[in-house]
């Protein structure tokens, strides 16, 4: 086999491992803390009511203290190990759900955690393992374009549980006084529906297991990470404390911060929010047309629709050349601008958190991340349009920023791969743990203004880190070249 294919083999089955155990785990997210509600209010002894939200916020904690060890456990291990365990992890946590019990449901939480952080870690180390430096981009892209299919097959499993679990909703003509009663309470989850979803996705996180044993292990030929170990554990963990506070990734913090704080809002707390909207509560297929819209986002963007658009943007910002004109040369210019997977990426990541915290602000009450409410937007009120519209554009960001994120980290600290993946996870699981451990006292206004600002000041700081990046290329480059000549005079 060439080692073209080679490589889109691996990074195929690497993406469809990571739709496996996304199935579940992104698809369980939206509903998390509006499932746990629902158990609270039909048992209030048997669990908290915003569990839901310090569940997640102990996932993160242990994930965030988890990438501090786990490159030192991959250099006695492989990203192969890692990734198994991780699928392992991620059957284990809807599996509680068949019979909900807290002590098991934290104590998977943690082991989630851990799963997480072998997951992106292991994941990173496969794809650099078997990409070269002009491959990586491709490769990150089909990896991810592959695994983000995932809300797509998970809108198909919650719409279809929901249209078997959920009772017929009244019109006004058959029964006004039920349809009354209906309203008056958020979104609300069965026992028999909520055993439904956790068996589906158990059962889809089990697949992940079997692909993620079956990939080859063998690395390419010269590839960005060679398979040898070069530490050894306390060797490894030494390296990992340095490289916490190494200036180049600490100029990255913000971005890091910025995949956190976008991710739990888009994936957890605003579904709840709009699960806890009493007149949403007819619209029993949120989480289903919200997964959808997210889906085709994240595929889009990794299919070049991102890139097209950002060529014109990159043009538009670098030359006078009409707009006209620009229009006419995205597509040949999107094929051969160089490090298109950076820059231009990253400012429709941008753009796209700025346009979904501003239709999420004017359709969403206050406070409704925090509890079940009655309250009215300030606005306009939500509809499966626009749900679907705003899950879209949160696809997006969240593709752009996962993808810039995975691009740099493998470019900017080429000697310490491994621990610059697993130092900016960390701090991305810190500002995830941080939403969700303040989440139920947090009003809505405040991601949809920290968010916009966020991503915009992680934009201008990300430019200025892939510019040094660029230059150290260059200098290595150049380096290596004098070195071929030296050998030639020789």
């Amino acid at each position: 086999m060439k080692q073209r294919n080679f490589e889109l083999l691996c990074a195929a089955m690497l993406g469809f491992g990571q739709l496996c155990i996304m199935v579940g785990y992104d698809s369980e997210s939206f509903i998390l803390e509006s499932v746990i509600h629902s158990i609270h209010e039909r048992n209030p002894e048997k669990v908290s009511q915003y569990a839901g939200y310090y569940g997640q916020a102990v996932i993160f904690a242990a994930y965030m203290i988890t990438c501090l060890f786990a490159p030192s456990i991959l250099h006695i291990s492989t990203s192969k190990s890692l990734l198994i365990f991780s699928a392992v992890s991620y059957t284990l946590f809807p599996l509680g759900f068949l019979f909900f019990n807290i002590y098991f449901y934290f104590f998977s939480a943690v082991l989630l955690g851990i799963g997480t952080a072998f997951y992106y870690l292991g994941m990173g180390n496969y794809l650099s393992q078997h990409s070269t430096r002009e491959t990586i981009e491709s490769n990150v892209s089909i990896s991810w374009s592959v695994g983000c299919c995932c809300l797509m097959i998970g809108a198909g499993i919650l719409a279809g549980i929901t249209s078997f679990t959920v009772p017929t909703i009244p019109t006004v003509t058959q029964n006004s006084t039920l349809q009354e009663s209906f309203h008056q309470h958020e979104r609300r989850y069965s026992d028999n529906e909520i055993r439904m979803l956790s068996a589906a996705f158990s059962g889809m996180s089990a697949l992940a297991i079997v692909t993620f044993a079956l990939m080859p292990s063998k690395s390419v030929e010269n590839s960005l990470e060679s398979a040898e170990k070069k530490h050894g554990f306390v060797e490894s963990l030494k390296l990992t404390c340095s490289t916490v506070i190494s200036p180049k990734l600490v100029q990255l913090l913000p971005l890091t911060i910025l995949g956190g704080f976008n991710v739990s809002f888009w994936l957890a707390i605003f579904p709840t929010a709009m699960n806890f909207t009493k007149s949403n509560a007819s619209l029993i297929y949120i989480p289903a047309i919200y997964s959808l819209g997210a889906g085709l986002g994240e595929v889009l963007s990794e299919l070049g629709f991102v890139t097209r658009i950002a060529s014109a943007l990159y043009m538009l910002a670098h030359s006078s050349i009409s707009l006209f004109s620009v229009g006419l040369l995205i597509s040949a210019l999107s094929k051969r601008i160089k490090g298109f997977g950076l820059k231009p990426t990253m400012v429709i990541g941008a753009l796209s958190v700025c346009i979904y915290c501003g239709l999420v602000h004017i359709s969403t009450p206050f406070e409704a991340p925090m509890r079940p409410t009655s309250q009215d937007s300030i606005w306009i009120q939500q509809g499966y349009p626009l749900i679907f519209i705003i899950s879209f554009f949160c696809g997006i960001s969240d593709c752009c920023i996962n993808g810039v994120r995975s691009v740099i980290c493998a470019l900017v600290l080429p000697q310490r791969r491994a621990q610059s993946y697993a130092v900016t996870r960390m701090y991305h699981a810190a500002a995830c743990m941080t939403c969700f451990f303040f989440s139920p006292i947090v009003p809505l206004y405040i991601y949809t203004f920290v968010l916009p600002v966020l991503s915009i000041c992680s934009t201008f700081l990300f430019f200025r880190v892939v510019d040094n990046t660029v230059t150290m290329e260059r200098k290595m480059t150049e380096q290596m070249n004098i070195v071929k000549m030296e050998e030639v005079v020789q």
